[in-house]
């Protein structure tokens, strides 16, 4: 059986500067270095013109990590630019919720056993829950009066 690891194994491995102190001499070998998951390799010194054998050391294991994207970090701008988006939210449309808001007191006007028509004129203000019809009063203006606030439509 192969060992995985066996390439790498092989592969010169240079030391660091930093990890001087792992390096063991290289007359101190065990045959068998069960602890070690590369069994200890040769200690490589990078020179300017050729490579120079220290000893032998455990190079630190290189793990392989598994990349997850992390679904519940959301990426926020500045805080200019979430003042921005706040103030670009488009509006909420008038007509449309008060034609929603008319359609709910027909159902709710429905549920209460009105009919259609019965409805409508409730929700028109033409007729009372008692269902009686409430007679609105037509204002008389003369010919001089100047009426004010109505458009015809």
């Amino acid at each position: 059986m192969s060992n995985n690891y066996e390439g790498t194994r092989l592969e010169k491995k240079f030391v660091e500067p930093h990890e001087m102190a792992l390096v063991k001499p290289l007359d101190s070998v065990p045959e068998n270095r069960d602890s070690s998951w590369t069994n200890g390799t040769l200690a490589w010194l990078r020179k300017d013109s050729e490579d120079e054998i220290l000893g032998w050391w455990v190079p630190p294991r290189q793990r392989v990590k598994k990349m997850r994207p992390n679904r519940f970090i959301k990426s926020r701008g500045t805080p200019l630019e979430e003042v921005k988006k706040r103030h670009q939210r488009p509006k909420k449309n008038l007509k449309a919720m008060q034609e929603n808001k008319a359609k709910k007191n027909l159902r709710i006007l429905r549920s209460q056993g009105y009919s259609m028509a019965e409805a409508i004129l409730i929700s028109r203000g033409d007729m009372g829950l008692d269902g009686k019809v409430i007679e609105q009063e037509v204002p008389e203006f003369g010919d001089g009066d100047i009426v004010e606030g109505s458009e015809d439509k």
